[in-house]
């Protein structure tokens, strides 16, 4: 009976770190979206520190001395009202200064730190459905940057 219990733990186990760690979306196809370089009445880089703010730090780097600001946008595109990014992210110093995870803004962490580590993060703002207020938004690691990378 023990050992059920362990099995069931540990497939229970594999399926949340499953969910958690699943790997970004493929980048949306087909007509209906649009690639744009203006995303006409939204704030891109707002966007972008909206995931570092709510997804980034929290689910990718909650555990680093350093928080993961946006950089650069690398692309964009729309459908509908929903919205996804490919952002190039790096490392500040700004949590040593104080500044909390939800507090990051442009104005209060705004110099990646020198030598940083960097990524590009896919993000996904989907149009607030009924009653639920705000978009929602998620982020997915899409790879690490190189130190001489350049976009």
């Amino acid at each position: 009976f023990r050992m059920l219990r362990v099995v069931i733990a540990s497939v229970l186990l594999s399926v949340a770190a499953a969910q958690f760690f699943k790997p970004p979306p493929s980048w949306g196809a087909g007509a209906s979206w649009k690639d744009v370089t203006d995303l006409r009445g939204v704030d891109e880089m707002e966007i972008a520190w909206r995931a570092a703010r709510e997804e980034i730090n929290d689910k990718f780097y909650g555990k680093s001395r350093y928080f993961m600001i946006p950089v650069q946008i690398i692309r964009a595109h729309k459908k509908s009202r929903d919205i996804e990014l490919e952002v190039l992210y790096g490392e500040s110093e700004c949590r040593s200064r104080g500044v909390g995870a939800r507090q990051i803004s442009d104005r209060t962490c705004k110099d990646v730190r020198k030598g940083a580590d960097r990524a590009i993060y896919r993000v996904i703002v989907e149009e607030a459905r009924r009653g639920r207020g705000q978009p929602d938004i998620e982020a997915w690691k899409v790879s690490d940057v190189r130190p001489n990378e350049r976009f």
